[in-house]
């Protein structure tokens, strides 16, 4: 079941998940299985299976890269088992920061964040204009461009992910 068709919004690359709060409200009511207990099994069955669409969809939608990620694979740009290519002068830098990760200097904690956090600006400022374009108007050249900024910003998800796990 497609989230897009579902929400009744437009495909888009990026969701604005407050928008679409009372859409989910809606349909969390609409198909909640317990708002339809005179149903059939049958029935019952397939409020439960579109319940459960409604709430991936809403989850989905409320982290940016997981949304992305969505549209990506829902137009084949995109594959569970495709192995990216980043530059390599992006992946020195992001293994000078695991080093340092490893290192586990806390004096280095905030150092890292500020990296991070720039790295990510950075790189979206690239796709930015892309993102707020209809995918079906996106090049595949800027697809490409789409794909780099989403590895990219996978990688720098998890270094900041173990940065907040405390340097493991």
């Amino acid at each position: 079941m497609n989230y897009f068709e579902l929400f009744e919004i437009p495909l888009q690359f990026e969701v604005d998940s407050k928008k679409i709060r009372p859409k989910f409200l809606a349909l969390s009511r609409k198909f909640h299985p317990d708002f339809h207990t005179d149903q059939n099994e049958a029935d019952q069955e397939k409020l439960m299976e579109i319940s459960a669409a409604v709430n991936k969809g809403w989850q989905v939608f409320q982290e940016p890269l997981s949304t992305l990620h969505y549209v990506l694979e829902l137009l084949g740009k995109i594959t569970s088992h495709e192995n990216p290519t980043l530059s390599p002068a992006f992946l020195m830098e992001m293994m000078e920061l695991n080093e340092l990760l490893t290192e586990g200097d806390p004096s280095q904690l905030s150092s890292m964040q500020e990296k991070i956090s720039q790295y990510t600006i950075e790189i979206h400022e690239d796709v930015k204009d892309i993102l707020r374009k209809v995918p079906a108007t996106t090049t595949d050249k800027e697809f490409e461009k789409i794909k780099d900024y989403y590895y990219k910003s996978k990688y720098l998800q998890r270094i900041q992910e173990r940065i907040g796990q405390g340097l493991s």
